[in-house]
């Protein structure tokens, strides 16, 4: 009865990739025995409580194969219409080409590109075990699986984020890898080649080798056995046959497309399916429900009957309980005092690390680290311990240098409900894109902290100096970029940052900053504020982010000297001003005054505030090495070069 499911899951995949004119039906074929015998026999997980805390996470990381998985998803019993199976990866349906978020549906993440959803899972494992020890074994203990390819596995994302696991020992985390040996180009032969398993093991995982994809009780006994380890990681491998039941069966021509009619033909005949497209028999969907049920509802029953004893009694973790189900942290941060006074200068990276020790005192969900550069990017909590396999209640974690899957674990980690963050140099956010992106688009609150921000940091040479990052990061939709220029700016940020549960980049500077005349907390919501106003007849406006505010600020000192006046805008984000009424940006700029960017970057946004290039006063080129004077000499960027070039415009 095992394979009329089987049958019954890859028929509607195939259908659904041939209605919507493409997919992978390659895999869809192959790993579907794979995919049934962890849900029917394994996966914990509940379709009328889809977001049940203490379910089994399942990460398609091969996210091609997403047809196999709403076919899945449907015959498990998720609230699924065949309907929205028959739009496949078109617009009006909730399932498209790849999967993306959607817990209700048995979606736990956005995948994305290869590799990504792995490293994503590693972040969910880590997550799941750092809960386990805030609320106990009764409430959180279960399994992350992931399913990848090939593709997968050569993409280097997941090297790091394996090696990770492997040194986190983290035996939470079963990775199920369909080994077909073929990718969208053809063969693997002469582009990989190694032994998988053996990679893995040198990096402390448990492997199991299944021989035969097709074989349920070879799988479901590895599967069992990697759930009995309990000091590592493990890694399945399972020989399968890509496009099994097809003529083209085992090579890249049924990778990706749709199936001929022939070969559709030959394949249902095989399975014994009817040929009438989007067929469900209700027997074999009975089947899969009966058999889940039967399995999981004792499991959820005596998890809910633990559940409501603990609530009862921990105040403490009833709460945490709540905040974790219901996505509701909120913090007053604009009201934490920090021993910053007006006449004081600070690294402002030591400000942020002062602000952020003080936010993970007031709640065990603020958890992170760097990717080894934590004594350049001061983000340590100092009365917290390292996370690692001896102490999981530890909030520091130590990435190494590996800022390719930090980006994607810190997902993983905000999947479980914490609020992550995770630093490095701004010239390395360019590592980080594809997790960025994918933060962005699931809507996830990762604070991504990005220090020695510009050209001043001199000496490591252009290599270190960002010129391109500030641009790249505003360009990703919904991810909010902020930049302060002091303390009040700064505390404005977390403020928004963690309260709002954005995705945010946080960017800080390798430098010493006062407090500046006139910042404000509580303006870093709307994004720009007046920060400095004209004196007199005003003569231009002078725009700024970051550091550059307070050299906005000397020069509009200076020009006041001159008889010319002028308003100064610090903008702590772009993204928030964009969201602010016309009438406030009116207010702001009023028409025809002129208006003059300075930023340390190339960022084209400042092109929608001036009246042509010439008005922006920025840097186009990369850096030297040398002293922050030399360089900012060298690039004309000086606070006296800028001070005659402004002066210039506004004559």
């Amino acid at each position: 009865m095992d394979f009329k499911v089987i049958n019954g899951i890859r028929s509607l995949g195939i259908d659904m990739i041939n209605a919507s004119g493409g997919g992978h039906p390659g895999i869809t074929l192959s790993a579907a025995p794979t995919i049934y015998t962890l849900f029917a026999y394994h996966l914990n997980f509940n379709p009328s409580s889809s977001t049940w805390i203490n379910r089994d996470r399942f990460v398609l990381s091969a996210g091609h194969a997403s047809a196999l998985l709403y076919s899945t998803l449907l015959y498990c019993g998720y609230d699924i219409k065949l309907d929205d199976l028959r739009n496949f990866r078109h617009i009006n349906s909730p399932f498209g080409g790849h999967p993306t978020l959607n817990q209700k549906l048995g979606i736990e993440l956005s995948s994305g590109a290869l590799g990504e959803g792995f490293a994503t899972a590693v972040g969910m494992a880590m997550g799941e075990e750092y809960l386990k020890g805030l609320l106990g074994k009764d409430l959180i203990n279960h399994y992350t699986y992931v399913f990848v390819s090939d593709g997968d596995l050569m993409e280097g994302i997941s090297y790091e984020a394996a090696s990770l696991a492997g040194s986190q020992k983290l035996s939470n985390l079963i990775v199920l890898y369909d080994s077909n040996n073929v990718t969208k180009d053809g063969k693997t032969k002469g582009v990989f080649e190694e032994d998988v398993l053996k990679r893995f093991e040198s990096m402390g995982w448990h492997t199991e080798l299944v021989t035969s994809g097709e074989d349920i009780s070879l799988i479901d006994k590895a599967i069992t056995k990697a759930k009995s380890v309990t000091d590592k990681p493990s890694i399945i491998e399972i020989k399968s046959i890509l496009g099994i039941g097809t003529s083209l069966a085992g090579t890249n021509k049924v990778h990706s497309g749709t199936l001929s009619e022939k070969d559709t033909e030959l394949v249902k005949e095989k399975m014994n399916i009817k040929e009438v497209p989007f067929h469900v028999s209700k027997e074999a969907v009975t089947i899969m429900r009966d058999k889940i049920e039967k399995r999981i509802t004792p499991i959820y029953n005596e998890w809910v009957t633990k559940y409501n004893s603990i609530i009862e009694k921990d105040e403490k973790k009833k709460e945490l309980l709540e905040t974790l189900e219901n996505n509701s942290l909120k913090l007053l941060v604009k009201n934490i005092q920090i021993n910053f006074d007006d006449e004081m200068e600070e690294d402002l990276r030591i400000t942020n690390k002062k602000l952020m020790n003080l936010i993970a005192n007031l709640t065990p969900l603020f958890i992170g680290g760097s990717a080894d550069v934590v004594t350049s990017t001061n983000t340590y909590i100092d009365n917290g311990r390292d996370f690692s396999p001896e102490y999981r209640k530890g909030v520091n974690i130590h990435f190494g240098v590996r800022e390719l899957s930090m980006g994607a674990i810190l997902n993983g980690l905000a999947l479980m409900g914490l609020t992550p963050f995770g630093s490095t140099f701004l010239a390395f956010s360019d590592y980080m894109k594809p997790s960025l992106r994918l933060s962005a688009m699931m809507n996830l609150g990762v604070t991504y902290i990005f220090t020695h921000d510009s050209v001043k940091i001199g000496y490591d040479g252009e290599t270190h100096e960002p010129i391109e990052q500030l641009g790249m990061l505003r360009s990703i939709p919904n991810m909010h970029v902020f930049r302060p220029a002091d303390v009040n700016e700064l505390v404005g940020s977390w403020d928004y940052i963690i309260n709002k549960k954005v995705p945010s980049s946080l960017i800080i500077p390798k430098e010493r900053k006062r407090k500046l005349p006139n910042s404000r907390v509580d303006m870093v919501s709307k994004g720009a504020y007046i920060i400095k106003e004209s004196i007199g007849r005003m003569s231009g406006i002078i725009i700024s982010s970051g550091s550059e505010v307070e050299t906005a600020l000397w020069i509009s000192n200076e020009l006041d000297k001159r008889g010319l006046y002028t308003r100064v805008i610090s903008f702590p984000s772009l993204e928030l001003y964009e969201s602010t009424k016309e009438e406030y940006k009116k207010e702001l700029f009023p028409v025809g005054v002129r208006v003059i960017a300075i930023e340390a970057s190339n960022d084209k946004v400042w092109n929608e505030f001036v009246y042509n290039k010439k008005y922006i006063l920025n840097i186009n080129e990369y850096g030297k090495s040398g002293s922050e004077e030399e360089i900012l000499k060298y690039l004309n960027f000086d606070e006296y070069s800028l001070l005659e070039k402004t002066e210039k415009l506004l004559k």
